[in-house]
């Protein structure tokens, strides 16, 4: 019998694998529906029970090698596929995959694969049935309901999500009997099961893992337990575990189990170290040709490399610190306070901490008129103290029960080294509402970690050039005693599966003295820049990379430039523009290659969302306006409500009037060079921004059409213009500049800070375009020398000006003709061939040579002897007297 499409899943099949498997039935109908290998027992029993009609293959006659199409459900990884595991990849195999792990195996290659993170991937499943509106029975919707209910644990796994919810509801309405869902979901304990918890019992192991409790128990059992999950779900609730490795061998094999309550304890990814997989909170593998004690050492290697420690004080603490003097007054500090926007300041002298002084008491003070009064005198003294080893726990005592504001973080002489703020212990807080077993879908929800490790991700989407280059980076940095970190863009398109591999280091420590031994070490070369204490690293093969120490920043006034401070990495991301930017990635130390999320960055990413840190972002920085705009278009996000409320208000208040016209033209450049400005463009209409630029400049339809065709012009140029540099502003402006004089022109372009030179070429260059255009318009331009004669002369930017302006198809022809041929046409002959020839030297030999060009843009001298000869005869009909 031949089989053309086969559909199975993984070994030792749940109800999610077998209900995902009657969905795909579904999808493709023609197809054999067959198991990979063994079945859990409650699948057995459900199937030799419920009389469900569904037949499936056998493997013993299956024919493996008839197969054209394989559909996998409940997993990607064709290791865990046994005998099927050969068709995926194979040539002339269709690999079709639905899944519903979050981070799909690499080397899917060109696999067609529906991947969605959902609790079950019966969820799945049911949500493509219902797209495809295709009929589900009750007794479907009841398996259906049993393989969401198995994985998500009746909906209350960490893993579950709003969709197993929807798709649940739904099936309810589709008939799916819960009576029969909830006798499959009651697991008792048979005889095998209770010895083999017995014996998991006597040999469990309890270790404390970076904070975490975690569980492993070893056992032998002669014969095959089905349903071993169940007894290690036992074990776990008896023993009150956060997670539990169950490693029992049988049938020649090693079984691996786990089952994990706490975000830090990812199982999917540790079961797939073993060659197997599943969940963050449930998987396993079978380990084939091990010991038991080999298993053990390598599971403890991997559990102490992956689960994240818990902070310490000097994770949280910022560094260096922004304080006050015992002695400076209190209308001193509250400009400090108001500086940097903090509501508390650690008090010191000679570098000890003596107390702290809040906003509330300053401004209390500033009220009765005490401004000169000493900080010393009002400050706090019962202030409570920590060193940088002290656990997240004693922190939150202090900030939460103590009410403390911020908790000064001193070394073992007692000297000042770090401030913890309350944003600080309410981010780690949030992070341990994660871990919590007793979090709720609300708090999951809402919870936004301090890191995400992103070494997988970098594996998969950087290439080996990058990733060498981050390594190297790092490595450099740990030798130094610095701390390095990749951030902005970079991170944030690693995130977003967008291809930008500039990579900008933020370092905390002197981030010039680190360019330089950077360079140093790899054969490169640093140009700094002191003011702002940057540095720019150019390695050979001209790869430049930015490095920056770690600063903070404050405005002396609205769109003024920033002041420089040095500062911490936290300090250094609250300072730019948007949370999404505010991304870090900690290259070296603890927490290496983690996503350093303060702000909540990771999660607007994936709700799509432009937010800024603060209420005063746009006022402080207006040019921050175009940019939002700018990324909102180019990344297809929306404003946060908030944000474009503030937004709105800077225009209104006038803000970009206070910019000068550099940092506008510098936002507006970046704009041109977008693969699509125009929608950008037409976002600036709607917020009301061009009368800032220029008042006559508007908008409308028709300079909106222009700017379509600049675009489109642009976007040709892209591919076929040989890569030649053009001037984006340049043919904006011809387009935006439609209806203003040249003397609105020249008050546009001063407006912008051009100097005299550029503003010349342009008002000339309009005036070519404007008249080759108008021409063009008028005459019928087909002969390519005419074409050519039309277009010599005019810059690469004027001719991407008049494709803009031009509306005939045909007449877009010409220039495209002539930038790809006409204008490559030349002479064999050269000067010296004429000059030999008999043709005098001087401004008639260069006239001969424009002529045998056109000659030859006629076609009518092929060769060289064709163009001496001509020139010969053309100088002797001039009858100039110039021939010999």
């Amino acid at each position: 019998m031949h089989y053309m499409i086969a559909i199975t899943t993984h070994l030792n099949a749940d109800f999610d694998c077998l209900a995902s498997m009657v969905a795909a039935k579904k999808l493709y109908p023609e197809a054999e529906v067959i198991f990979s290998g063994s079945q859990e027992k409650n699948v057995r029993d459900f199937l030799a029970n419920t009389g469900f009609p569904m037949e499936f293959g056998r493997l013993r006659n299956f024919d493996f090698d008839a197969v054209t199409t394989l559909v996998v459900v409940d997993t990607a990884n064709g290791e865990r596929l046994g005998p099927f595991a050969p068709l995926i990849g194979k040539p002339g195999v269709k690999n079709i995959f639905y899944d519903h792990h979050p981070v799909p195996p690499p080397g899917l290659g060109g696999a067609e694969a529906h991947i969605r993170e959902r609790g079950a991937c019966a969820t799945l499943m049911v949500e493509i049935l219902r797209e495809k509106e295709l009929a589900v029975s009750g007794e479907e919707a009841t398996l259906f309901m049993l393989g969401i209910y198995e994985d998500t644990g009746s909906l209350t796994f960490a893993n579950t999500r709003p969709a197993d919810y929807h798709a649940a509801a739904w099936l309810l309405t589709r008939g799916a009997d819960i009576n029969v869902v909830g006798g499959f979901m009651r697991h008792g304990l048979n005889t095998q099961q209770v010895d083999i918890l017995h014996e998991l019992l006597k040999r469990l192991e309890v270790h404390f893992i970076n904070g975490v409790e975690v569980g492993l128990a070893f056992a032998h059992s002669k014969e095959y337990i089905g349903d071993l999950s169940v007894a290690v779900a036992a074990l776990r609730d008896m023993e009150n575990l956060e997670a539990l490795f169950v490693v029992v061998e049988m049938d020649g094999n090693l079984h691996l189990i786990a089952r994990s309550r706490s975000a830090a304890v990812d199982t999917g990814l540790i079961a797939a170290s073993f060659g197997g997989g599943g969940h963050p909170t449930a998987a396993s593998a079978v380990v084939k040709n091990r010991l038991i004690d080999d298993v053990r050492r390598e599971l403890l290697k991997i559990l102490e490399d992956s689960i994240i420690p818990a902070p310490t004080a000097g994770d949280l603490m910022a560094s260096p610190v922004i304080s006050v003097t015992r002695d400076e007054t209190l209308a001193a500090a509250e400009g400090i306070l108001t500086r940097y926007n903090f509501n508390a300041l650690p008090v010191v002298h000679e570098g000890r901490a003596l107390g702290v002084i809040t906003r509330q008491t300053v401004e209390k003070a500033l009220y009765h008129g005490m401004g000169q009064e000493k900080v010393s005198d009002y400050m706090n003294v019962e202030t409570a103290q920590v060193t940088a080893d002290a656990p997240y726990e004693t922190v939150k005592e202090i900030i939460v029960r103590q009410k403390q504001k911020v908790v000064p973080v001193i070394d073992r002489q007692g000297l000042l080294i770090g401030i913890i703020g309350r944003a600080d212990v309410l981010h780690a807080i949030y992070n341990d509402m994660l871990k919590s077993r007793t979090s709720t879908k609300l708090e999951r929800h809402i919870t936004r970690p301090v890191a995400r490790d992103l070494t997988r991700i970098m594996r998969e989407r950087l290439p080996a050039e990058i990733l060498d280059l981050l390594g190297d980076i790092a490595a450099c940095a740990g030798e130094h005693g610095f701390t390095a970190y990749a951030v902005g863009g970079f991170v944030r398109d690693l995130l977003m599966h967008r291809k930008n591999f500039d990579v900008d280091v933020v370092i905390e420590g002197d981030g010039i003295a680190f360019a330089r031994l950077f360079a140093e070490r790899h054969g490169g070369k640093v140009r700094a820049h002191h003011k702002f204490q940057t540095a720019i690293v150019t390695l050979p093969g001209h790869r430049k990379i930015d490095v920056a120490t770690a600063r903070t920043e404050y405005y002396t006034e609205p769109a003024a430039l920033p002041i420089v401070e040095l500062s911490s990495i936290k300090n250094d991301l609250y300072r730019r523009d948007f949370t999404m930017n505010a991304l870090s990635l900690k290259l070296n130390g603890k927490n290496s290659n983690h996503l350093i999320d303060f702000f909540g960055g990771h999660q607007d990413l994936k709700d799509g969302v432009i937010r800024v840190l603060h209420s005063l972002s746009f006022v402080e920085d207006p040019t921050r306006i175009f940019r939002a705009i700018r990324f909102e278009q180019r990344f297809k996000l929306s404003l946060g409500g908030q944000t474009e409320k503030l937004m709105k208000l800077a225009v209104s208040d006038g803000m970009l009037s206070r910019l000068s016209g550099a940092r506008i033209f510098g936002e507006l450049n970046l704009i041109f060079r977008e693969e699509q400005p125009v929608r950008i463009l037409a976002r600036m209409a709607e917020y009301g921004l061009w009368r800032y630029i220029h008042p006559a400049i508007g908008f409308n339809d028709r300079v909106a059409a222009l700017c379509k065709q600049a675009e489109d012009a642009i976007a040709w140029h892209r591919l076929g213009g040989e890569g030649r540099n053009i001037h984006h502003w340049f043919i904006f402006f011809n387009c935006l500049a439609d209806s203003l004089t040249d003397g609105q022109t020249e008050e546009l372009l001063r407006r912008l800070g051009l100097m005299k030179n550029p503003i010349e070429r342009f008002i000339a260059s309009r005036v070519r375009v404007a008249n080759v255009a108008g021409w063009l318009e008028k005459s019928n331009v087909r002969g390519s020398v005419e074409i050519y004669n039309t277009f010599e002369g005019l810059t690469e930017d004027d001719l991407l000006c008049v494709m803009a302006r031009v509306k005939e198809h045909d007449t877009k022809r010409a220039v495209v003709d002539y930038i790809t041929r006409l204008r490559h046409i030349g002479t064999k002959v050269s000067g010296r061939d004429l000059i030999a020839a008999g043709i005098e030297p001087g401004p008639l030999l260069g006239k001969v040579m424009e002529v045998i060009v056109r000659e030859n843009i006629k076609g009518l001298l092929p060769a060289k002897e064709d163009e001496i000869r001509f020139a010969k005869a053309w100088v002797e009909k001039l009858g100039s007297g110039s021939a010999r």
